[in-house]
């Protein structure tokens, strides 16, 4: 019988936050193999590593890493998400974070609503209540508090939490190198050696390809799936405006596609993003004259992130393009996958096969969200009346069938975004079941207009006694001197 051998050495090559990222993980979980960070230029189209969030779906895994997010939070290197506004269409709506209520008067909230409430949807989702009035506490352990149904997104400011991951990687005893020039030398799929400048070379088990859209370690023939179809944007100017710290997005769809406000502790990201298809880089440009850099962006993801012995991370694996921040979620997660399954210093065909698969489920379960915004609803302008005949991806149409005819969502496996995330979304873009919930239905009207009522009055009082999102910054950082 063959003994299975665990890697002894990994290289992981990038230069933003998944690399870091990666080579941290690899460190804290292999703690007797030996780790290189090979530090390359950072690729300003890369934007898992600059527009970083951490989701409730894998805060786990970054609590692994043995960062100190309260540290983070203090210092203004991370923010706190609670909601996301959409001034989307017809009517503006917000994403609350968490599960919200499940349910009242023995009914799905969000069903009881549809078969007989009225006013906005997310006056009931005490998360998207208390981001639009920009206050903020933890979450709640006690199960009776509405606090305990609201979660949040940490948001990452790049340049402000880098030192943190640094210092991380000195305290894992990671090796760091920093070529001028780097070249990979290869046999198909397997990476022999990344030989630098100064003559040395580097061998190791793994290599990890976090190096960004270029994916630098990719083989000449490795297979892309395009998503420009579904995903139409294609350019971001992105812009820094003065600080102005809140715990909600701001989203508003345009004739030429969307603006976007990121507010972070110490600067406030702007966005404009469109398709070049339709509207040109000097159109674009008037929009915002000032402060600002143009990134192109490729939508798309490998067909195979893990082939031969380079795992691909970050935008080397999928770019989904900078609605709601995914990226890094995305790569933390296919990270965490990686150490999971942990491949072995020799190719085991079984082991990557189950890694690709689950890893491509897992970007396209993010696909196919970012999707909706684009092909569900209608919007004024030509970048909208292109999708308009524009086929779903087949999560999406999924999606869209079954609560489109009963106000469900069917469980997948590999799923990132949550169902109440999923429901605040559809409901928010318009989709409306063509068959009422026979529970909710059960419910008679009175009663079901009046459980709503109660728990819209009670999501409504939630943020008096909060404090307002710079206030909890403020204490945050003298909690910490």
């Amino acid at each position: 019988m063959n003994r299975r051998e665990g890697l002894q050495s990994v290289v992981v090559v990038g230069g933003g936050l998944v690399a870091l990222t990666a080579a941290l993980g690899f460190a804290r979980a292999l703690r007797h193999a030996t780790v290189t960070f090979v530090a390359t230029a950072p690729d300003p189209a890369a934007l898992a590593d600059r527009l970083p969030a951490v989701t409730p779906q894998v805060a786990e895994a970054f609590d692994a890493l043995g960062l100190d997010e309260a540290a983070m939070v203090a210092a203004g290197a991370a923010t706190h998400r609670v909601g996301e506004r959409f001034a989307w269409g017809d009517a503006a709506f917000t994403i609350g974070e968490g599960d919200g209520v499940p349910s009242v008067a023995g009914a799905a909230v969000h069903q009881l609503w549809l078969a007989h409430g009225d006013g906005p949807y997310d006056a009931l989702v005490p998360a998207a209540t208390l981001a639009a009035a920009e206050r903020f506490a933890p979450p709640a352990s006690d199960p009776r508090s509405l606090l305990s149904r609201v979660n949040y997104t940490l948001r990452l400011d790049a340049d402000a939490a880098t030192p943190f991951f640094a210092a991380a990687l000195r305290a894992a005893r990671v090796r760091v190198v920093a070529p001028q020039q780097l070249r990979v030398v290869r046999d198909g799929d397997t990476v022999r050696a990344l030989t630098m400048d100064d003559g040395g070379a580097l061998t190791g088990d793994l290599f990890v390809d976090a190096t960004g859209p270029a994916a630098l370690l990719a083989a000449e023939h490795a297979a892309w799936l395009d998503w420009h179809t579904t995903l139409p944007v294609d350019r971001l100017l992105l812009g820094v405006a003065p600080p102005r710290p809140s715990p909600l997005d701001r989203y508003e769809a345009t004739t030429d596609g969307w603006t976007a406000r990121w507010p972070l502790a110490g600067r406030t990201l702007a966005g404009l993003a469109y398709a070049s298809a339709t509207t040109s880089d000097a159109r674009a440009a008037k929009q915002m004259p000032h402060n600002r850099e143009r990134i192109a962006i490729r939508p798309r993801r490998q067909v195979v992130p893990f082939a031969g012995n380079v795992l691909a991370l970050g935008d080397a694996a999928a770019t989904l393009g900078p609605l709601g921040w995914p990226g890094y979620t995305l790569a933390l997660a296919q990270l965490e996958l990686a150490l999971a399954l942990m491949p072995a210093r020799t190719p085991e065909p079984l082991l990557v096969a189950e890694y690709n698969r689950r890893a491509t489920l897992r970007a396209d379960r993010f696909h196919a969200y970012a999707a909706a915004f684009y092909l569900v609803g209608r919007r004024r302008g030509d970048v909208w009346h292109a999708l308009r005949t524009q086929v779903p991806p087949a999560e999406l149409a999924t999606a869209l069938a079954q609560f489109g005819q009963r106000g469900t969502l069917p469980p997948l496996e590999e799923e990132m975004v949550p169902q109440a995330a999923w429901q605040q979304a559809l409901i928010g873009l318009g989709v409306r079941p063509v068959r009422a919930d026979p529970l909710a239905l059960s419910v008679p009207r009175a009663s079901a207009v009046a459980a709503l009522t109660q728990l819209r009055d009670a999501v409504a009082a939630l943020p008096a006694g909060l404090p307002a999102y710079p206030e909890y910054l403020m204490a945050a950082q003298r909690g910490r001197r």
